[in-house]
């Protein structure tokens, strides 16, 4: 018979009705600082918490704070392929 480990770990409501999420639930979910968690409330009352796959602006968004865009001086964007350079 498997016998699944279970972690438990409990997070306090603070007075904003904010809460910390604890590291470990954070390292499994793979989670950081501005990332978007899903909640899920089921029919029997469970509640499940999970990573919220990022959309497109929000990866576009961070790519550009870190390479830049088309108008971002100091950029080497290399030239231009054309249709023979894939001969």
């Amino acid at each position: 018979m498997n016998e699944i480990n279970v972690i438990k770990v409990c997070s306090k409501i603070t007075s904003k009705n904010q809460i910390t999420i604890p590291k470990i639930v954070r390292e499994f979910l793979e989670v950081k600082s501005a990332d978007t968690i899903e909640w899920k409330i089921e029919p029997n009352g469970k509640v499940v918490i999970a990573k919220s796959k990022a959309d497109l602006w929000q990866i576009i968004n961070e790519q550009e704070k870190e390479f830049g865009n088309l108008s971002t001086a100091g950029v080497d964007w290399e030239k231009d392929l054309e249709s023979e350079d894939f001969d």
